[in-house]
């Protein structure tokens, strides 16, 4: 049974973002979430940008840096 993760930015704004993350298996061709949602929220300050660029895939961190810019 693999795990695999799906990853939200939730209310994306210039400020901020809201980073959703939930774990699924699939159980007889079914999603079946195991655990809890977990919930992250982030400023756009140099350290917020830090940790996210530590914490999301390129794709992710690309995309809440295209709302903020550079």
């Amino acid at each position: 049974m693999e795990v695999t993760e799906k990853i939200t930015l939730d209310m994306l704004t210039k400020e901020g973002v809201s980073v959703l993350r939930q774990k699924f298996i699939n159980i007889n061709d079914v999603e079946v979430q195991v655990g809890e949602n977990v919930r992250n929220a982030f400023t756009n300050c140099e350290d917020d940008r830090k940790i996210l660029k530590e914490q999301l895939s390129e794709d992710y961190y690309n995309a809440v840096m295209a709302v903020w810019g550079l």
